[in-house]
């Protein structure tokens, strides 16, 4: 399982958003662009906590223990839990975020099951990506076959992601991209909202 790798690397992983600010904060912009919250908000995989604390999402998820002890540092109500199976009652957040976390979740519907359950209704996703047919995304892809850390992610396009969303009974409603190289973007947030029953 992929967040056992991330127990190892926690501050090896940290590091990498202070070694690449400029990336680290042209991403967190993006995603502040489309972030509405007009209740408290869950990330899923918050890792250390970069998105979740400069953007006072309340709540924070994560398999592995390592990293939510830097995320809460950063002001982040910690979690230890799998998003297969999220350890809220239901309707408990105006929206959750997964930033650059879907790659690395193997049973993805049963995810998005999982986050229409615990949204409130018309509560809104967002979900930020390396786009499999990036620069960035081939790049990452390469490296996974020399065992880093991105042996465990599967990238997807951005039309995958759709569906993916779509398929959840989510409705797509905006994104936003950045990091541009050769056309295309390395980073992509699109957000949705789940209509309720």
């Amino acid at each position: 399982m992929s967040w056992r790798a991330f127990e190892k690397i926690a501050e090896q992983y940290d590091e990498w958003y202070e070694e690449n600010r400029d990336i680290y904060l042209a991403e967190l912009s993006c995603l502040e662009s489309l972030l509405r919250k007009d209740g408290p908000c869950l990330e899923i995989g918050v890792g250390t906590g970069r998105f979740a604390g400069p953007l006072q999402i309340e709540v924070g998820l994560d398999a592995a223990y390592s990293p939510l002890i830097l995320a809460k540092r950063r002001g982040v109500e910690v979690v230890q839990g799998k998003a297969e199976s999220l350890p809220f009652r239901d309707a408990s957040f105006s929206c959750v975020t997964l930033v650059v976390t879907l790659c690395f979740l193997e049973e993805r519907g049963r995810v998005l099951k999982e986050i229409a359950r615990v949204l409130k209704r018309r509560g809104r996703l967002y979900v930020c990506v390396i786009p499999l047919d990036s620069p960035l995304g081939r790049q990452y892809s390469k490296r996974g076959k020399s065992g880093s850390i991105y042996s465990y992610a599967r990238f997807i396009t951005r039309d995958e992601l759709l569906s993916l969303i779509r398929d959840g009974g989510f409705l797509p409603m905006g994104e936003c991209h950045t990091l541009i190289e050769e056309g295309v973007p390395n980073f992509l947030c699109l957000e949705a909202i789940y209509p309720g029953d």
